[in-house]
């Protein structure tokens, strides 16, 4: 073990105050806190609990950090393919039915436009932006490891356990709607084993999609097994792209958490001194480090934004399209029950899909405004006038929140999901008219 102290300037510009303020920082770092970089030369976010089970999904679509880039490449190939596989037919069908005016086939193909195109999304941004995706990764295991010899890791496993558990909830829910979906074109089958009949019963394939060249009934269980493979790829991928931005982005809002914790702690022990230059310069340095961890938590959130910023404006726009486009499937499907359920579920699972995009952007906001919470609620008044003075300029830092926006056009967070809802609403009545 051993010690080194390296200096730091951070330097906070606000736009709307135009206060920059310059703090000098020493900050003691302990030898062995990068240790689980170091054991292996790379990030190893996998081995920090709550991260271990989302490996394997993380392979799956070749956003491993540990893997060669061939590899990577070579596996999003595979997968974008397999989504192409469903993409292209569905919108083949999909200008088929506009050209012969048939809105019920406009509208049934749209959602399997939507979330094919809404997973390849995903991939795709994981991808494109996989440096950013590794300094986060780096970042994950290096913080993680740092409050864990601090003690402070409570706090922020806290705030990643609330992560977690909506995530396992989301993939939970997904595969039963996954599973519900599949069977449904196997029903008629199976009747006609086990309650056969003159004649056969109708057979609805897994979706509408058009092959072109040749008669997809004629081919039915060939079809059915190719779109089985694609729609269970389209899924897994859509779980582990969203299990991840759960997790970091509750890692993300664990870190204001932290800051808050060491400031209500850094101003109690503020308060306690005896008076002594020593001890005033010791509580000046918990403070300041306070600030570094403030600023950590603003460049986190900052990469994380930018990274997906992209990503989250065409996802909420097909979203969009997808509960409009279902709710009126299901409305004008309700005299065939097998087709109204499979509209409802694509319904339900649009919608919960533009609810879970957005929660994880209301808790980020809510953290951002709980750290102004607790600089002001602290005893910063008993404090010497240089540490009021770091106070005060991270709590006119604290008035611009980090928040993740699509495209910085539509802000991630609850009220602005209410609304996205009540548009679709105003869609769905739109599109019934111009059907009828």
């Amino acid at each position: 073990m051993y010690l080194a102290t390296n200096r730091f300037t951070i330097i906070f510009n606000d736009e709307n105050y135009a206060f920059p303020a310059t703090l000098n920082v020493h900050v003691i770092n302990v030898g062995f806190e990068y240790s689980v970089l170091q054991i292996t030369g790379g990030p190893e976010i996998f081995q920090v609990p709550y991260y271990s089970k989302l490996e394997r999904y993380i392979q799956l679509l070749g956003q491993d950090p540990r893997h060669k880039s061939s590899t990577r490449n070579i596996i999003v190939v595979i997968v974008v393919t397999s989504i192409i596989s469903i993409t292209i037919p569905a919108t083949a069908e999909l200008f088929a039915s506009l050209h012969n005016k048939d809105m019920d086939g406009v509208i049934e193909c749209l959602p399997h436009f939507v979330t094919s195109s809404a997973s390849a999304v995903k991939i795709l941004n994981m991808h494109f932006n996989r440096r950013s995706f590794n300094k986060l990764f780096q970042l994950v295991a290096k913080q993680w490891e740092q409050l864990k010899l601090n003690g402070e890791l409570h706090v922020l496993e806290e705030v990643v356990k609330q992560g977690n558990r909506m995530a396992h909830f989301y993939r939970n829910t997904l595969l039963s709607f996954m599973g519900l979906f599949l069977l449904v074109p196997l029903i008629s089958p199976i009747l006609d084993i086990v309650h056969p009949i003159n004649g056969t019963r109708t057979r609805q394939q897994l979706l509408r999609v058009n092959y072109i060249f040749f008669n997809d009934d004629d081919y039915f269980f060939y079809i059915y097994l190719q779109l089985f493979w694609s729609s269970v790829v389209i899924v897994f991928t859509i779980i582990s792209a969203d299990w991840l931005y759960m997790l970091i982005i509750h890692h993300s809002s664990g870190l204001f958490a932290v800051c808050g914790h060491r400031v209500q702690k850094a101003t109690v022990n503020a308060n306690n001194s005896t008076g002594e230059s020593v001890s005033e310069n010791y509580s000046y340095e918990k403070i300041r480090n306070c600030a570094i961890m403030h600023n950590e938590a603003i460049r986190f959130s900052d990469i994380l934004k930018e990274s997906s910023r992209g990503s989250y404006l065409i996802q909420v726009g097909l979203n969009m399209l997808g509960i409009s486009a279902t709710a009126v499937q299901t409305v004008i499907n309700l005299d065939r029950p097998e087709e109204a359920i499979r509209s409802a579920v694509f319904c339900g699972a649009c919608q919960f899909h533009l609810l879970l995009l957005s929660l994880p952007g209301q808790v980020l906001l809510d953290h951002c405004s709980d750290l102004a919470d607790n600089i002001y609620s602290s005893k910063w008044y008993k404090a010497p006038v240089q540490i009021q003075k770091v106070l005060y300029v991270m709590q006119i830092r604290c008035k611009r929140f980090c928040s993740l926006t699509a495209g910085g056009l539509y802000e991630m967070n609850i009220e602005n999901f209410g609304i996205t809802f009540k548009t679709c609403m105003s869609y769905i009545t739109m599109m019934m008219s111009v059907k009828n």
